[in-house]
């Protein structure tokens, strides 16, 4: 008898064993051209183990987040310790590729600057995203958590310099949309305070990404991204009330009645117990709840 012709509905054996694509590292730069952009040449593209994997001693994990993690590590390309976050998620397609690719973009827009963490390089391998940049020493939620008497004096000297870092970006169009303690950090090499994680940055001159623009945390939330009003004047607010929160060494509600007695221009007395008046005078112009009245950055730098 002849064989039996396949059953129509089943599908071909390469099918259902199909091998996998070999995923590579693949360097991503928006502002470096293919043959510009590099790996490191410790990465050897024929070997299964990761480019993360090849190229650095993994010695902790620093902290994870919903849109990611960080290690830190050390180059075997160069000795040096470095930061790399990892996104949690792979790509659930192109487009939610491309938007996270957007966080590259934005260390790329960004000329370096002392108070803002330093990008090294990014790419992407098996659909996630690694973006490498500098170490620093600590985060400031977690210096705060361990010093709960931090001098008026050093609040004073942190809250300068992350003036300096929001307009900086503020120059360049970009608004952080994220700034709270977490996504603060203290320099490794000296007490410098350096804004990071540019995952929320928005780029405030194109229109279709201020109407994609998402909210960061709402401890830190600024009253007018409850209307859907995205913009540089929310990063005022926002480093305002951290301000506070370290000043107070009190803890900031995520909603509740205190929450919005918070952005009604009507502080508590208890958050401002201690506070001298002319920082207090600061925080109230910061966390002013009319964007419209609230002071730029540079106005607050030039307050007396």
């Amino acid at each position: 008898l002849p064989p039996r012709p396949p059953v129509k509905s089943a599908p071909p054996v390469s099918r259902i064993f199909a091998k996998k694509p070999f995923q590579k590292a693949r360097p991503i730069s928006f502002k470096l051209s293919p043959e510009e952009s590099t790996l490191s040449p410790c990465y050897n593209a024929g070997k299964k183990d990761l480019y993360f994997e090849q190229c650095f001693e993994i010695e902790c994990k620093l902290g994870a987040g919903s849109f990611g993690e960080v290690f830190k590590v050390r180059s075997k390309e160069d000795g040096k310790h470095y930061a790399i976050k990892r996104s949690v998620e792979k790509f659930k397609g192109e487009s939610d590729r491309k938007r996270k690719l957007e966080e590259v973009a934005k260390h790329e827009k960004l000329p370096a600057h002392p108070n803002c963490v330093g990008f090294v390089r990014a790419w992407e391998e098996k659909k996630h995203l690694y973006i490498q940049t500098e170490l620093c020493r600590t985060s400031l939620s977690t210096y705060a958590e361990h010093h709960h008497n931090i001098t008026e004096k050093l609040i004073w000297k942190y809250m300068v310099d992350l003036l300096m870092a929001v307009n900086h970006l503020h120059f360049h169009d970009l608004a952080h949309m994220d700034i709270k303690p977490d996504n603060i950090f203290i320099a490794e090499d000296s007490n410098a305070c350096k804004l990071g994680d540019f995952g929320l940055v928005l780029d405030v001159s194109n229109g279709t990404e201020v109407s994609d623009a998402q909210e960061g945390d709402p401890k830190y939330l600024a009253p007018e991204l409850m209307l859907g009003k995205f913009g540089k004047q929310a990063d005022v607010f926002s480093l305002g009330i951290t301000i506070l929160e370290m000043a107070s060494d009190l803890d900031l509600p995520r909603g509740g009645d205190l929450w919005h007695q918070l952005r009604s221009g009507k502080l508590p007395e208890e958050f401002l117990m201690g506070i001298s008046e002319e920082m207090k005078t600061i925080i109230r112009l910061m966390m002013e709840p009319d964007p419209e009245k609230r002071p730029t950055v540079s106005e607050i730098l030039e307050h007396p």
